[in-house]
């Protein structure tokens, strides 16, 4: 059984091959995109859910935009210790966050926070400055308060008498970024890299200024300044925002194109492609061999994983040894210093995803040790995504071979609670998608793409083949085959 989360579908996406890198924690933005109404619902949704030691309070808004008023929820005090499933929703920032119903307009809102963070003895508060004095020492003084009368008495200590006061919101998150490993100078670059993209697209409809601005601003244009533009855009793509997206994959492409950065993925592109169905080891060695930068060697290694085996080096230490033969020292020296950053980059890999499969793992069992299954997979929304439900299909499997038909029952609770949260927070675009997957093929998929015709666009057709070529890249050759028929039985209905 396999699901895509929602970030598994985007117009034109582009495989993810030519940024080799072992997984990682990506440091949250420091300005986050706006989230839009649809986003803002489902974590107002996801935090009622969710029984919390400092619950949100309801205020009233008047929309500054057509003068509605409506209620909202404000969190006030939160404490990470007890309440650990608001750090993320605060840093992706869906926290206090109100949206018109009548409008749609809305955006954060600026209300006095208090935030605790036990592991680090950080306790900060936020007031708005318009607030007088001698009333936000009274605030600070409540919210003080509620926080101590709300832990027991041997979590009190010391600093909490003191917290420290912040004179904006934004200095207050970038202290929590601190403690996450997020330093100022990180921040920084961040904000010019996202002041460069913002210029980046406008300059995006006159080809001859963006080239220009490449030139001057190419050192700048580099891992990081790529790996955030593919955020933002899979982000727009989240939020249901197709065009954006496509806009910002336009400019990504005209970018690597233009840039010395894009040059080294032309070559890992141009690399990959070589990789087919029949390629064999020997042929993979060969491409490796040839391969003259060592991101274009990953690339290969990432794109053709499940050849990178004994055979594999076995051929790669019969050329070094014949390169030695014959005397070639020059040969036996970069095949052996190859096949050395190889095998330490597939430890990596293995290594990373071992990792993962273990907190995952573990993760999945807090949830099935839980009373509540809907609420312990609510709690830890932001870990639910393709590799734990990969997980969790792989337990229902095992279960079904034992014929473990309590651990079978419980399982398919988890999955269908996971699989119901992805899929209210998902745009109907892959909400039908992962209908499809599960739907019987072909007769079951043809009846649900006739049914929702009106998401069977160019856009949607494109993206099944791009989904199935991301499939293939990651070692899913099965769900890539069921793409690619899903794929010639949408195309057919246009």
């Amino acid at each position: 059984m396999t699901i895509l989360t929602p970030k598994g579908y985007s117009p034109a996406r582009k495989s993810r091959s030519e940024e080799p890198q072992p997984p990682a924690q990506p440091a949250p933005a420091a300005e986050a995109p706006q989230p839009s109404p649809e986003q803002a619902q489902a974590a107002q949704q996801q935090q009622q859910q969710i029984r919390l030691a400092f619950p949100p309070q309801t205020v009233g808004v008047n929309c500054p935009n057509c003068g509605t008023p409506y209620p909202a929820q404000v969190f006030s005090v939160i404490d990470v210790g007890q309440d650990p499933v608001l750090k993320s929703v605060l840093l992706s920032g869906q926290l206090n966050v109100a949206v018109c119903p009548r409008c749609g307009a809305g955006g954060p809102l600026t209300t006095p926070m208090l935030y605790h963070d036990p592991e680090h003895d950080f306790l900060g508060v936020f007031v708005p400055q318009q607030i007088p004095v001698n009333e936000q020492q009274k605030i600070i003084g409540d919210l003080s308060r509620r926080l101590m009368n709300g832990l027991p008495q041997e979590a009190r200590r010391g600093y909490m008498l003191t917290p420290k006061q912040f004179l904006s919101f934004q200095s207050l998150l970038e202290a929590v970024l601190e403690h996450q490993g997020v330093t100022r100078e990180m921040l920084d670059k961040q904000r010019r890299q996202i002041q460069l993209i913002e210029q980046t697209m406008i300059a995006l409809q006159d080809l001859e200024g963006l080239k220009l601005l490449v030139r001057e601003r190419d050192a700048e244009m580099d891992d990081e300044f790529f790996s955030l533009l593919s955020m933002l855009t899979d982000s727009s793509a989240n939020a249901g925002d197709m065009d954006g997206a496509r806009q910002l994959v336009e400019l990504r492409e005209r970018l690597i194109e233009l840039t010395t950065w894009g040059q080294g993925v032309q070559k890992q592109r141009a690399a990959v492609a070589q990789l087919r169905a029949d390629t064999t080891e020997v042929d993979l060695v060969d491409l490796v061999a040839a391969a003259e930068d060592e991101r274009v060697v990953d690339a290969l290694v990432l794109a053709g994983r499940p050849l990178v085996n004994y055979a594999f080096f076995q051929e790669l230490t019969s050329r070094v040894d014949a390169a030695q033969q014959r005397g070639d020292t020059d040969q036996a020296g970069r095949l052996t210093a190859l096949r050395e950053h190889i095998l330490q980059f597939s430890e990596r890999l293995d290594e990373a995803q071992r990792a993962a499969m273990q907190q995952y793992s573990a993760l999945l069992g807090e949830i099935l040790s839980a009373t509540d299954i809907e609420q312990a997979v609510a709690e830890r929304a932001p870990y639910i995504d393709q590799n734990f439900l990969s997980v969790v299909s792989a337990n229902l499997q095992e279960a079904e071979k034992r014929n473990a038909t309590a651990a079978m029952r419980r399982l398919q609770e988890v999955w269908n609670a996971a699989v119901n949260m992805i899929n209210q927070a998902s745009p109907p675009e892959v909400q039908l998608v992962n209908q499809l997957l599960m739907a019987e093929y072909p007769a079951g998929t043809r009846k649900l793409l006739a049914e929702s015709r009106d998401l069977v666009t160019a856009d949607f057709v494109e993206a099944l083949s791009e989904l199935a070529e991301q499939m293939e890249a990651e070692g899913a050759p099965d769900m890539a085959v069921r793409l690619r028929q899903i794929r010639s039985q949408a195309q057919l209905m246009r």
